[in-house]
């Protein structure tokens, strides 16, 4: 399930019946007054205490005009508009979560469901022609099915000659599944990140990440990767990017990504009817670097559109690979993948 490092639940509040009835999406201007206000109690746990003010300031500043705002969804936009400007992180803001504001937080079991049904963020595992690996993820799981898809897709994919990861759609989570990825990716373990918690009493906790070994030999040790990077990489993948480049275990293609480096290890605060923000309370430094990717992104090693990123990581892997054993058959199809890219992409997807 996706609550760990960068994603956490939330709970809803139910409607009481001394409230007028309303549409799904509606809510009075008291109700709407109780969500600006709760948001700015929460915002207290913010990391950094004088950012927070600023944006508590401003919050109270346009009370009035949120207050007139009825639709949930509206509301949730308003206020991030204002977080995110104030504050500049890409982080805090404030989702709906429910269907209306009357419905309760999903069960735990739902939860699990919609994991199953999304293959803990796997969109695809593929060997592309002349033996060129693809994995495509949408997030990143924090349990442990996600390692346990990892290594279930890796070892589909050990035996090609070279490995893309497309994260060009992924926009975080954190634990298990990047954990268990990058110690599947090098021999020696890679260095990640470390995050400095603020705690609930206001102490700061310093955690260092590690990556997870599979049960035997990493299964994609040595041989090259590329990784797909764009604006809508954020967070925990923006993480998992920023790891291998500074670790120089991948070539990075595509285009900079969001920037979104503050990370959160609480549930996310939950504002009333479906309603909830995620405030972080943490500070990414990389050891290897001493910085990280909050509001500047990671930028690529190899800057393409997006829409031309596969094809170039392509062939830079056609290129670097160093096929084990060749036939007259492999032989061509790596030919006529080496000649055109792009049509030997084009050719494998007419399914």
């Amino acid at each position: 399930m996706r609550k760990g490092l960068w994603l956490a639940a939330a709970t809803a509040l139910l409607f009481t019946s001394a409230q007028p009835a309303l549409a799904a999406e509606e809510l009075t201007s008291k109700q709407a007054g109780q969500v600006v206000d709760t948001l700015v109690t929460e915002l207290n746990g913010y990391f950094d205490p004088t950012k927070a003010q600023t944006v508590q300031a401003a919050l109270k500043a346009q009370r009035g005009q949120f207050v007139r705002i009825h639709d949930r969804a509206a509301l949730a936009d308003a206020l991030s508009a204002v977080t995110l400007k104030v504050s500049g992180d890409q982080h805090m803001k404030v989702t709906v979560t429910t269907a209306n504001a009357q419905a309760v937080r999903l069960s735990e079991a739902d939860e699990i469901l919609v994991d199953k049904r999304l293959a803990y963020g796997l969109m695809a595992a593929r060997r592309l022609p002349a033996n060129i690996g693809y994995l495509k993820l949408r997030y990143f799981e924090q349990g442990e099915e996600g390692a346990a898809m990892i290594d279930a897709a890796l070892g589909l994919l050990k035996d090609t000659d070279a490995l893309i990861i497309d994260l060009r759609e992924n926009t975080g989570g954190g634990g298990a599944t990047d954990e268990r990825l990058l110690g599947q990716l090098s021999r020696a373990p890679l260095v990640m990140e470390a995050i400095r918690w603020r705690d609930p009493d206001g102490k700061a906790t310093t955690l260092s990440r590690h990556v997870r070994q599979g049960p035997g030999d990493p299964l994609y040790a040595d041989k090259p990767v590329y990784l797909l990077v764009g604006g809508q990489t954020f967070s925990a993948a923006e993480a998992f990017a920023y790891t291998m480049q500074a670790n120089k275990r991948a070539v990075l293609v595509g285009t900079r990504t969001r920037g979104g480096g503050n990370p959160a290890n609480r549930p996310k605060p939950n504002l009333g009817f479906g309603l909830v923000a995620f405030i972080p309370n943490g500070q990414v430094v990389h050891p290897l670097t001493g910085g990280g990717w909050e509001g500047v992104g990671v930028k690529p090693d190899v800057e393409t559109p997006l829409d031309g990123a596969l094809t170039e990581a392509y062939r830079r892997a056609l290129a670097a690979a160093k096929p084990l054993v060749s036939t007259p058959k492999s032989e061509k199809e790596r030919a006529d993948a080496v000649a055109d890219p792009a049509k030997a992409l084009i050719a494998d997807q007419a399914l």
